[in-house]
């Protein structure tokens, strides 16, 4: 049995040797995804496709790469206006990741961009919602969800066909043991459903619906290698020894 773990990577220099080297010994663990996020960076211009391109280079064609500019409201390291992030988002579709992740909460004109290009580039989407606070009943959570999924197709006019291949990812704060049980329900209800899903809870109470996630349907789950880059993250080498001891 195999579980898809993403290992987040903070992209905090435009200075590509830097990233490199960090990359390269997380190659030797042989990641399932990697996700660079690059709201973590120290200059915004040096997120070039140039740059972005020789990133990727390190992992394609074997290990599938998510970019990531964390919106500072759902957050992301660096506050700037709609205009910068657009032009930001533009330049990391044009290298063509295997998957972009956009907040759910984008303003339409940003959705509206994104989705485009990226459908004209190949490039899968992640439709994301994070809540630093709390987590919601189940009922409110599957409305997040389905209410996006809804307006894809009635507002920003999405093909039927790029709303079911896309990815969403609805991640929330547990204060309580019982907020993990939420989010791995609806892992389930949604993979049942045949959407793709990825959901579960952030903070040192949420641990175990990041661990178990994956076992109830959700696409994939985050682990951090050095750096965390999300509040509980737990390290790719122990996620990866909970699982031989559990599962295999």
């Amino acid at each position: 049995m195999k579980f898809n773990i993403c290992v987040a990577v903070p992209i905090q220099s435009g200075d590509f040797t830097q990233n490199e080297t960090v990359i390269k010994i997380i190659l030797k663990e042989n990641p399932n995804f990697v996700e660079f996020r690059f709201d973590y960076i120290d200059r915004i211009q040096s997120i070039t496709k140039e740059f972005s391109k020789k990133l990727l280079k390190l992992f394609q064609p074997n290990i599938p790469v998510i970019f990531t500019f964390r919106d500072y409201s759902e957050g992301g390291q660096i506050n700037i206006n709609d205009e910068d992030r657009l032009s930001i988002l533009k330049t990391l579709i044009s290298a063509q990741p295997d998957y972009l992740d956009i907040e759910m909460n984008s303003a339409n004109l940003i959705l509206e961009e994104t989705i485009f290009l990226a459908v004209q580039n190949n490039v899968n989407l992640i439709f994301s919602y994070h809540d630093y606070e709390k987590t919601p009943n189940y009922q409110e959570g599957f409305a997040i969800i389905d209410s996006f999924m809804n307006k894809l197709i009635s507002k920003l006019i999405v093909e039927s066909k790029i709303v079911r291949q896309s990815i969403y990812k609805a991640i929330f704060t547990a204060k309580f043991f019982e907020d993990n049980l939420i989010s791995l329900d609806l892992c389930k209800s949604f993979s049942k459903e045949g959407h793709k899903i990825i959901s579960f809870c952030m903070g040192d109470s949420g641990i175990l619906s990041r661990l178990m996630c994956v076992k109830v349907g959700s696409f994939l789950t985050y682990a951090s290698f050095e750096d965390k880059t999300a509040p509980g993250q737990i390290n790719l080498r122990k996620m990866r020894d909970f699982y031989e001891i559990l599962f295999f």
